[in-house]
Order: structure tokens, then C-alpha cells, then sequence
């Protein structure tokens, strides 16, 4: 949930940012680019709490995404050296 709040909020941050931009007249391609820019330099600064909340969340659920296939690299693993010795697993 940490990785949802956080985008919304940087989401939040760069339509507030592009609404401030839009509001002094300056709406172009450049003006999207700047409060991107911007945007991700106050979100950068304002959450660093949230970010970190937000990283560590994405890192768990990256290493259980993983966890089975690591396991299966493993068992492929021992099956390769068990073939290369000359042992047979049938």
C-alpha cells in the first residue's frame, strides 16, 4: 500500500505543480517538462519517510517474486551437476 500512497502523492505533486505552471499562463510541452522536472525534485525533498516506506515494500515483493525462481534455478542446478558427475536421478 506504501508504493500506491506514494506514487499518489508524487502523481499529486506534479498535477499541483502543473496547475501552478498552467495558472501564470506558461501550458506547453515544456511547461510538462518543467513541472516534471520539479515535481520530482519537491516529491525528492517533501517524502523521504515515504520513499523509503515505499522502497522497502517494492523490495519484498520483489525478492517473493523471485523466491520461486530460485528455487527452481536451484533444483535445476543440482539435476546439471548430478548429470555432469554421471549420476542418474532415475
Amino acid at each position: 500500500m506504501k508504493i500506491v500512497a506514494y506514487w499518489a502523492a508524487r502523481t499529486g505533486i506534479f498535477l499541483a505543480v502543473l496547475a501552478a505552471l498552467a495558472l501564470v499562463g506558461w501550458f506547453d510541452i515544456i511547461a510538462v517538462i518543467a513541472a516534471l522536472v520539479i515535481a520530482w525534485l519537491v516529491s525528492y525533498l517533501a517524502l523521504p519517510g515515504l520513499r523509503r516506506d515505499a522502497q522497502g515494500q517494492m523490495a519484498r515483493a520483489m525478492d517473493a517474486s523471485q523466491r520461486g525462481i530460485k528455487a527452481a534455478d536451484a533444483e535445476e542446478d543440482a539435476e546439471i551437476s548430478a548429470d555432469s558427475r554421471g549420476e542418474t536421478s532415475r
